[in-house]
């Protein structure tokens, strides 16, 4: 019995390994998270060791000489009890949300979309991006610390106001599962 369970940490670490060298490959060292989440250095220290033996077979974080390289996906590792300040990486987002149009509409467009949802929930706190996909179509990208179930229908009705209707737009709201990414995701082709 305990040969198996030996047996498929291996297999799930190998898998784990794999699809982690599929994905992007951003690392960091203790250094960089210190601004990233920050958490101080002697802090962070102290968290690496139980994160290495954690993670470090399944390629996430490794150590060369007397430094450790942590990838992105492995930043919500990282956390203090009590935050004493909160930087993007750090801070409690709940909410990952997004919504793109049928048809093209400007920058100011969705930017006053995003000026009225954040309006109507004043309670909030956004952090939002609008990006241009491949077909030259702006969507945008919102992360919230409210829970989905919140926010959803909040967005939609305002969605539904500004675009006659969900036939005309897709909006993805769900709970945010990794900051890090989600962050990493929002960040990569701001307009």
């Amino acid at each position: 019995m305990n040969v198996n369970k030996v047996k498929d940490k291996k297999r799930f670490d190998e898998v784990i390994r794999a699809k982690n060298n599929e994905k992007l490959d951003i690392w960091y060292s203790l250094k960089d998270l210190v601004e990233l989440k920050g958490i101080s250095y002697r802090s962070l220290k102290n968290m690496v060791k139980e994160v290495y033996a954690n993670y470090s077979e399944q390629g996430s974080i490794y150590k060369k000489g007397r430094r450790y390289y942590i990838k992105y996906t492995l930043l919500d590792a990282f956390e203090l009890k009590q935050p004493r300040k909160y930087t993007v990486y750090s801070y409690p987002w709940k909410s990952n949300i997004s919504y793109t149009t049928v048809d093209k509409y400007d920058y100011k467009y969705h930017q006053q979309i995003v000026n009225e949802i954040t309006g109507a929930t004043p309670e909030v706190n956004y952090l939002y991006v609008t990006e241009l996909d491949k077909s030259e179509r702006n969507h945008v990208h919102i992360m919230a610390d409210y829970e989905p179930k919140y926010i959803e229908p909040i967005i939609n009705s305002i969605l539904g106001k500004y675009l006659d209707g969900t036939q005309n737009y897709r909006l993805y709201c769900e709970p945010v599962h990794n900051r890090a990414c989600s962050i990493n995701y929002l960040m990569k082709n701001p307009q």
